[in-house]
């Protein structure tokens, strides 16, 4: 305040003009000279007084200001009353910042939860999509197995049907018998007779053949004889191979059986 009231006062207080200086015009006389020319001496002229220039007030360009009105002091608040508003002030403020903090977290938080709904829901249709399509390829390929079996086992009772029918062809016409007792009568020649074999053996052999008669499998399903009678007539049959073709080629069976009777 002190100093604004000496800036104020300052400005108001006229200002008092510059000292002029006075101009004094001297003569110097030299004695000596005045003395060699005879001449008198000059009397000394009087000093003529300057003339004081009256002071002209300096221009104003703007008419003085108007002394401002002192404002009028208030009274100061206790210190630690001042001390706890600012206080009071920084926690509003910093409360006002948290709570900005907070929502700004509050809304990223949300944002990221909304995305990874938004994946996590993305994700369950692409498995559920993923799932639909493995079970229907799935239920496709059931579908084909299930026509594949049937399918077999439609070919599977045709070929039966029809071995049946030719077996039953061969044996009314006695090709059959005659196809079988060449098969026999190879076999036989192959035999080696052990000496475990009582007379009389008969033993029902099924044997596996592919086209040409060669054998690939040899069992024997009922046989009067002990192992090694088995074991001898197994490998007569595997000696025999291939086995004698038949006239008739319709009579051909893969699975073929035949009655093995060494006496016969």
């Amino acid at each position: 305040m002190l100093l604004l009231l000496v800036l104020v006062g300052g400005l108001t207080l006229p200002r008092s003009p510059p000292p002029t200086q006075l101009a004094i015009k001297a003569t110097v006389v030299d004695p000596n000279a005045a003395r060699q020319s005879g001449a008198a001496p000059r009397p000394a002229p009087k000093p003529t007084p300057a003339v004081r220039p009256q002071p002209q007030p300096e221009p104003r360009a703007d008419p003085e200001p108007k002394p401002k009105p002192k404002p009028e002091p208030k009274p100061e608040a206790p210190r630690a009353e001042q001390q706890e508003r600012q206080q009071k002030v920084q926690r509003e403020q910093a409360a006002q910042e948290k709570q900005l903090t907070d929502q700004i977290k509050a809304q990223q938080a949300a944002e990221k939860q909304a995305q990874q709904e938004k994946a996590a829901e993305k994700e369950a249709q692409e498995k559920l999509a993923r799932e639909k399509a493995a079970a229907e390829k799935l239920e496709a390929e059931k579908l084909k197995a299930t026509r594949a079996r049937e399918e077999a086992a439609q070919r599977e009772i045709a070929e039966q049907l029809e071995a049946e029918e030719r077996l039953l062809r061969a044996t009314e016409s006695g090709a059959l018998a005659d196809y079988q007792g060449l098969i026999s009568q190879k076999v036989t020649r192959n035999w080696i007779r052990p000496a475990s074999a009582a007379p009389g053996i008969e033993c029902v052999v099924a044997v596996t053949q592919i086209p040409g008669g060669e054998v690939i499998g040899v069992q024997i399903e009922s046989c009067n004889g002990d192992a090694v009678v088995r074991r001898s007539i197994e490998a007569a049959v595997l000696k025999s191979s291939p086995l004698p073709l038949p006239d008739d080629p319709s009579l051909f069976d893969r699975r073929l059986r035949f009655t093995f009777k060494p006496e016969q």
